[in-house]
């Protein structure tokens, strides 16, 4: 109820006890104007919604952050009776407002529009039912009525372009300066020897041994044939800030750039997460499988009961020595670094990207964690508060030795070859 009506009620109590009280006439008139009054304006809001027709139309069934939820509202007025002073706005639990159109017809007019919704954080809304808002001429009543079902909407992460991504988080070592020798024959070349005693005559290369007048063989690496995990800790506690500026969205933020890089680079591609359900999804490289992932990442929340590092334990049986495992976690604790560790010894490829709790304020950091990592000799990337994710991901962490004031020496972090400050 806005204050003009609530005015005019008072007014209205005012002068229906001043009319019965003293029997004046002047009252008894001023008492049945604004019964008129009320009563015309009543009419006039309830029937500016009759006879309308509403449709909206959307070519998407789902979003992305940093996007627009788009449609086209189309209003007829099917009745003979002109409308006026008309409001339509999309109804929708979005954290962002839509915004309303004022709107009047004639008989029979159709109008149509566009609306746009900035889409600023991940998750499943619902979207799709039209509220027509009426109000009378003398602002005392606003009518609404509500057209069409919601329907669900899924605003998925944003997903980060990372044309420098480093070659060890997608497990791609034919594609960067470094090679890993592979012992099994693959579709990848990593460089030519002399034959030594013991060599298969599958691994010959003929052409390079005629030009070498010598037996030469190719020796292989993984390339392409590996299969890359992500796995992201969404264990409750463990993560720090509010929505949207927060290690959760980050983590999931990154979680969902990585995937779509690696399915860039047609790279079978798995996810596993723990948070408000177990949610472990092989590897594949289709389309359909990124689509599926990224509707998962738009879900989930920071709500897991079991610790990454049993959820790492029990996630060896799905992983072999020709996968790649990335784990992204702004946990501080060491506890989960044997479990890489042993995961390691199993032949899988290693890598954790640690977000920085301190630069979304939390109070505990990520030295523990790093000084573990480093000892373990397990690629480590870290990723900060509004720090460019390519550019984060581009190169490990490396470590070095700096002299104390009194001498004794500390850890100092950074990035492989960044420049000593």
């Amino acid at each position: 109820m806005n204050r003009r009506t609530l005015g005019m009620l008072i007014l209205l109590a005012v002068v229906t006890f001043y009319t019965f009280g003293t029997g004046f006439t002047f009252f008894f008139k001023f008492f049945y104007a604004l019964l008129l009054l009320f009563g015309i304006g009543l009419f006039w809001a309830w029937v500016n919604l009759r006879g309308l027709e509403v449709t909206l139309r959307r070519t998407a069934t789902r979003g992305q952050v940093g996007g627009y939820l788009e449609g086209w509202v189309q209003v007829v007025n099917r009745s003979r009776i002109p409308k006026s002073w008309l409001e339509v706005v999309e109804v929708t639990d979005l954290p962002v407002e839509s915004a309303g159109r004022g709107v009047a017809f004639i008989r029979d007019q159709s109008r149509t529009w566009k609306i746009e919704t900035y889409l600023t954080r991940r998750g499943v809304f619902h979207t799709g039912q039209v509220e027509v808002v009426s109000q009378d001429p003398f602002g005392l009543f606003r009518l609404k009525r509500h057209f069409l079902q919601s329907q669900g909407y899924i605003v998925v992460p944003a997903a980060h372009p990372l044309p420098d991504l480093d070659p060890r988080l997608a497990g791609l070592p034919s594609d960067s300066r470094t090679t890993r020798h592979w012992d099994n024959i693959t579709t990848d070349v990593a460089s030519v020897r002399e034959y030594a005693p013991g060599d298969s005559f599958r691994r010959i290369h003929w052409p390079y041994t005629a030009r070498m007048n010598a037996l030469m063989v190719k020796e292989f690496d993984m390339g392409k044939s590996a299969e890359a995990w992500v796995v992201l800790d969404m264990q409750q506690g463990v993560h720090f800030g509010e929505p949207p500026d927060n290690t959760e969205e980050t983590a999931v933020t990154i979680a969902a750039s990585l995937v779509t890089r690696l399915v860039e680079l047609s790279l079978p591609v798995g996810l596993a997460m723990d948070g408000d359900n177990d949610y472990v999804f092989r590897p594949d490289s289709s389309p359909e499988h990124l689509g599926r992932l990224m509707e998962v990442l738009a879900e989930v929340k920071a709500v897991g009961t079991i610790s990454i590092e049993r959820f790492l334990y029990d996630l060896r049986p799905n992983l072999s020595r020709f996968n790649t495992l990335t784990l992204i976690t702004p946990s501080g604790r060491t506890d989960w670094v044997p479990a890489l560790t042993a995961l390691r010894r199993q032949g899988v490829t290693i890598s954790v990207i640690l977000i920085d709790p301190k630069s979304f304020g939390g109070a505990s950091d990520i030295e523990d964690s790093l000084e573990a990592l480093f000892q373990n000799d397990i690629a480590t990337y870290s990723v900060s508060s509004g720090q460019d994710l390519n550019q984060a991901l581009h190169v490990p962490l490396g470590i070095e030795m700096r002299q104390g004031p009194l001498g004794g020496g500390f850890h100092s972090y950074s990035r492989v070859g960044d420049a000593a400050s």
